[in-house]
């Protein structure tokens, strides 16, 4: 499964219907980090000298927003669904965690070593510690979309606990993530066109971040797989369109 790897079908059914929108919102979320992943395989052996500090930065940011999406299922969204769906039943996510971690926590290492001075850049290592665990990763990605299938979630849960997670699961992330950094990440690597709605956070945040804050990294965002307005580059392995379900 060599980079650049294919994003995620969407899943069947209608995001404002809150039992098929489990599955379709995760399927979103998972694209976001296929793009972020295959850009930085597409860039990483072609950065110079000045372009390293940024470089880097984009890569720690976009790798601290991959494991806070990880460490909120664990705490928040798997432990909500086993309450219903039954103990164990998200234990195979949790250890398809465990099996790339290692991997992940080995470059996000090595690129915060090199923004600090500490290590010397090479995009050779970068692709060398990517391939370590980017296939494990992207099956995960891939399998987790069908444990959150609408019909499992209609037969386990109302629509008042899924409103319920979604309440919590959004003051997790207005509480948790950061304005200058995670959420300029997720509005360059997510294609607006495919999900217009997304990511479903305050209008006025969202603002703020694309028109204000995006700007003080500017020069790290900019290697992101889309522009602020969430349009995909070109090149940098995001140019096929996600398959059909």
């Amino acid at each position: 499964m060599p980079y650049p790897f294919g994003l995620i079908a969407r899943p069947a059914g209608d995001w404002k219907d809150i039992f098929d929108n489990q599955a379709i919102d995760m399927s979103i979320s998972h694209n976001m980090f296929i793009r972020g992943i295959n850009a930085i395989y597409a860039q990483a052996e072609g950065i110079k000298p000045e372009q390293v500090k940024p470089f880097t930065f984009f890569c720690i940011s976009f790798l601290g927003m991959l494991h806070h999406h990880h460490h909120i299922e664990e705490t928040l969204l798997f432990p909500f669904y086993e309450a219903k769906l039954g103990l164990h039943t998200m234990d195979a996510n949790v250890e398809q965690h465990h099996a790339f971690m290692d991997g992940l926590t080995d470059l996000e290492t090595y690129v915060k070593q090199v923004h600090a001075g500490e290590a010397e850049y090479s995009g050779k290592t970068i692709v060398a510690k990517l391939d370590s665990f980017t296939d494990t990763l992207i099956e995960h990605l891939r399998e987790e979309i069908p444990t959150l299938e609408s019909s499992k979630m209609r037969a386990a849960f109302t629509e008042a606990d899924l409103h319920d997670l979604e309440a919590q699961l959004g003051k997790r992330i207005m509480k948790e993530v950061s304005l200058v950094t995670t959420l300029p990440m997720g509005l360059i690597c997510h294609d607006k066109s495919t999900a217009s709605y997304f990511p479903p956070l305050p209008k006025p945040i969202l603002w703020v971040v694309q028109y204000g804050l995006f700007r003080l990294h500017s020069d790290a965002w900019a290697f992101g797989p889309c522009d602020v307005n969430g349009v995909v580059k070109p090149g940098l392995g995001n140019d096929a369109p996600i398959p059909a379900a």
